[in-house]
């Protein structure tokens, strides 16, 4: 809220990119229906209907590559990863982070 309130002051300052990877992904001809009507729904009201935040819920698993190499050429200076979950995908975002120059930071609980 605040990211919106003072606007390019701190302009991503925070940039979450959730992801649900138990469902369909994207391309897939079963989910075509909801995904449009997500999108609609985002577009429309710039809400996530299944979060409620403004940031858009993405379906299937992450492609790291792409979303590091986006980060990375964005020039919006430097990115810590941040992280709590399973130890198989800490390791693989660490490596990853690491290759793209980030910081790491995870959390277990």
């Amino acid at each position: 809220m605040e990211q919106n309130e003072y606007g390019t002051l701190i302009d991503r300052f925070l940039d979450m990119h959730m992801y649900i990877t138990s469902a369909l992904q994207r391309t897939d001809v079963k989910a075509l229906g909801l995904q449009m009507a997500l999108d609609l729904i985002h577009k429309e009201k710039n809400i996530d209907l299944i979060t409620g935040l403004k940031t858009r819920t993405q379906t299937g698993r992450p492609n790291w590559d792409k979303i590091f190499k986006e980060l990375k050429e964005s020039g919006y200076g430097p990115v810590t990863v941040f992280y709590c979950g399973s130890p198989v995908l800490a390791r693989v975002l660490s490596v990853k982070s690491q290759y793209y120059g980030f910081k790491f930071r995870k959390e277990n609980f």
